[in-house]
């Protein structure tokens, strides 16, 4: 086998197509347009002028009245579906799933408005469905700030994503000019701008869809659509639409898949909203933008790799142009239908059902009315005479007035023609529709608080045919729960876990809880909570009254705790607020998980009594063992202050004499401190003494040897000038000779 190409798929796509589309505009396009004709009370085409032309309200009157009923069962609870853990390692991350499913179908999508078109789709139009997809919108915001230039320029840095639009300078505040004329500066500017942000919002989105726009092969055999060939959602959508969900088209991708047959039905719908299908326009053609297409949501079985297995593909197209072809783990779309029928997808309507009993009563409705009529204003007949001329003056006849004159030509010439009142003869027939009405559906006039004279009126008599009403109610409930509402939230909980790559953070029973889906595991088993009608809410409330009592029976007995536990307790009281419409049961009752143990149970009188006796006698065993016991105690303390005492007196004795001996020492050695000390100093005095003598004798004899030198030196000298002198006389002496 060899793997497809995009024109080999293509053809596939057509061939499914044209096959859903015959099966989808054939007899059940008919079979949608009647039963929206019937819930509009539009005219059946055999209305007569002067006659009665009222229509009967059956099957808006059985829509309507059933609605409430179903949608009570899923929205007066948070927890409508409940994932149960499979291991006791999964209840932690089972109960996460519960509560974020519940959260995105009810808090984060419009979970009550869905529910309430899907619902009312299957009632109405055979079938209804919902479908679900991971959306990473563009969300556009705008906000107005006041700021100078230089903040206002660290924001927009801070925030790429964030465009000034408008913008306008304000003027300065005095203040801020006399602080920045102190510091020899330029006051900032402060400008009002107006701020765009855009950012991507990530969600799962849920919506119903029409039933004119499912496409179903038609070898689908079943309401759930996890083995089905071919499911398509075929939906208009502008250029900017499908521009923002990330595709790449042109206006002329969009123009060429304008062409789109269309279903009997659908055409009805869009008369209704004010317009022909044949010659509906966009409202202003000059915008590309706004230009409309048909976008096909297909789903099918094929092999289009070519390994010889069949692989669910999800393939996106506008007309003809291919623009996502991508291999998916399941169907985003779940269907239910309120009477299903074995081995096919589309089961009957509860308008189907009753279409022809409206008809009926219209009939009989109009013949009533018609009857009542002529019965208050009746024909009045005129004597004539063989040639026509009438005894009486029909101008008096023609304008009839309170208090008028009728003129005869012959006595009894005018009398009136009596026309009986039959609307007495037609309640039976009445009756019998409206049995009719109530065996098809299963909803009584005592579901829509009516009464009847021919119904059994006792409490027992309408217990039962309540009971056997909210039987069919609860058929049809657990219908809805099992083919919508589970799929849905399965679907929800794996486009989590496949595209949420980020924790979901919201507000729950008062407190912020945050989960992580990719922490939770592949697949967890579902039930899903059904109660269906009011008489329902009331058995339901006394029979858990009935448990809360024998649980409080069972509190008192010796069981407590085994048979029933305080969480038993919590669980029952939960019930009871939630089936009173109060969906917080935790503003009335503390969950005890988490709560400090109870104390225990009082004991029984008589075992009391006997633990009394057997303390009693404990206690005078006990306070003459303490009396024996303290009077040993007092000898023993008698005798031990005694050797204490004793053992005190020679402590303080030695101690004295240690004391003593202490004193001494210390005075011998004080005494002998001091006589070292003045030794020392003593010593100290006579070796500076010592030292200063003969120092001074070394100075004396320094100056006397100086003094002697000087001495020798000036002798030595006084000899030299004498021998000089001696010379020089005696040289002359020889000179003169």
């Amino acid at each position: 086998m060899t793997r497809m190409t995009d024109d080999d798929l293509l053809a596939f796509l057509e061939a499914e197509q044209a096959s859903s589309y015959h099966y989808a505009t054939g007899e059940i396009s008919r079979d949608r347009q009647q039963a929206l004709r019937d819930y509009y009370r539009m005219p059946y085409g055999n209305e007569e002028d002067g006659r009665a032309q009222t229509i009967s309200s059956d099957v808006f009157d059985m829509v309507e009245g059933m609605l409430p009923d179903l949608l009570e069962v899923f929205v007066s609870t948070d927890k409508a579906v409940v994932f149960e853990p499979v291991g006791p390692e999964d209840e932690q991350s089972a109960d996460q799933v519960t509560k974020a499913c519940n959260h995105v179908f009810y808090k984060t999508n419009n979970g009550f408005l869905t529910l309430y078109n899907a619902i009312k789709d299957g009632l109405l139009l055979k079938v209804g469905a919902i479908r679900w997809w991971w959306d990473e919108s563009r969300e556009v915001s705008f906000s107005t700030h006041s700021a100078d230039e230089m903040q206002l320029a660290m924001y927009l840095m801070a925030n790429p994503d964030v465009k000034v639009i408008e913008q306008e300078e304000e003027e300065q505040d005095t203040q801020a000019v006399q602080q920045a004329a102190m510091l020899g500066q330029m006051p900032p500017r402060r400008l009002r701008v107006k701020l765009k942000s855009v950012s991507t919002k990530k969600k799962v989105r849920i919506a119903s869809v029409p039933p004119d726009e499912l496409f179903v092969s038609t070898r689908h055999d079943s309401l759930l659509f996890d083995d089905c060939p071919y499911v398509a959602h075929v939906t208009e959508r502008t250029l900017s639409d499908i521009l923002q969900m990330g595709y790449d088209v042109t206006i002329e991708d969009v123009k060429a898949a304008k062409d789109q047959s269309t279903t009997q039905d659908r055409e009805l719908r869009q008369d209704m909203r004010g317009g022909s299908w044949g010659h509906w326009h966009d409202d202003n053609p000059e915008d590309e933008s706004m230009q409309r297409g048909w976008l096909r949501s297909e789903y099918v079985l094929v092999d289009f790799d070519g390994d010889g297995i069949a692989e669910r593909r999800c393939v996106v197209r506008l007309g003809q142009k291919i623009l996502e072809n991508r291999e998916c783990s399941h169907v985003p779309i779940a269907a239910w239908s309120p009477y299903i029928i074995p081995h096919q997808f589309e089961g009957l309507s509860v308008a189907e059902l009753v279409s022809d009993v409206q008809k009926i009563g219209t009939d009989i409705l109009r013949a009533q009315l018609d009857n009542l009529a002529l019965a208050n204003n009746q024909e009045t007949v005129v004597l004539t005479d063989a040639q026509g001329t009438p005894k009486a003056n029909l101008d008096d006849l023609l304008n009839r007035r309170v208090g008028g004159v009728i003129r005869e030509h012959v006595p009894n010439a005018v009398r009136p023609y009596v026309e009986r009142w039959q609307g007495v003869e037609a309640l039976p027939m009445i009756e019998q529709l409206q049995g009719i009405k109530e065996n098809r559906t299963g909803y009584t006039r005592y579901s829509q608080g009516l009464d009847g004279d021919s119904l059994n009126k006792t409490a027992t008599g309408i217990t039962k045919v309540m009971n056997a009403s909210q039987k069919r109610q609860k058929l049809m409930g657990r219908i809805c729960a099992e083919t919508l509402l589970i799929p849905t939230f399965k679907g929800i909980f794996k486009t989590l876990t496949d595209y949420c790559m980020e924790k979901l953070s919201f507000r729950l029973n008062g407190e912020y809880v945050s989960f992580d889906p990719q922490e939770w595991r592949d697949g967890y088993d579902m039930t899903c909570n059904v109660g269906i009608g009011q008489g329902d809410e009331l058995q339901q409330a006394a029979m858990l009254q009935q448990i809360a009592a024998a649980q409080m029976a069972f509190m008192q007995s010796p069981l407590a705790g085994r048979v029933v536990t305080e969480a038993n307790i919590f669980a029952t009281q939960a019930r009871i607020a939630e089936n009173a419409g109060f969906k917080n049961p935790a503003e009335f009752w503390t969950d005890p998980k988490g709560m400090p143990p109870p104390p225990p149970p009082p004991p029984d009188p008589k075992v009391q009594l006997e633990q009394a006796r057997m303390q009693a006698k404990a206690q005078e065993a006990e306070a003459k063992r303490q009396d024996e016991q303290m009077r040993f105690q007092a000898e023993t303390q008698s005798q031990m202050a005694i050797d204490q005492n004793r053992q005190e007196w020679e402590a303080r004795q030695k101690q004295m004499e240690l004391q003593q001996e202490t004193q001494l020492a210390q005075v011998h050695a004080a005494y002998e401190a001091e006589r070292q000390a003045r030794e020392e100093a003593f010593n100290r005095w006579k070796a500076e003494l010592e030292a200063s003598v003969k120092m001074q004798i070394a100075a004396m004899q320094s100056a006397d040897k100086q003094r002697a030198d000087a001495i020798g030196m000036q002798q030595h000298q006084d000899s030299r000038q004498d021998a000089y002198a001696f010379k020089v006389a005696d040289q002359q002496s020889k000179g003169d000779e």
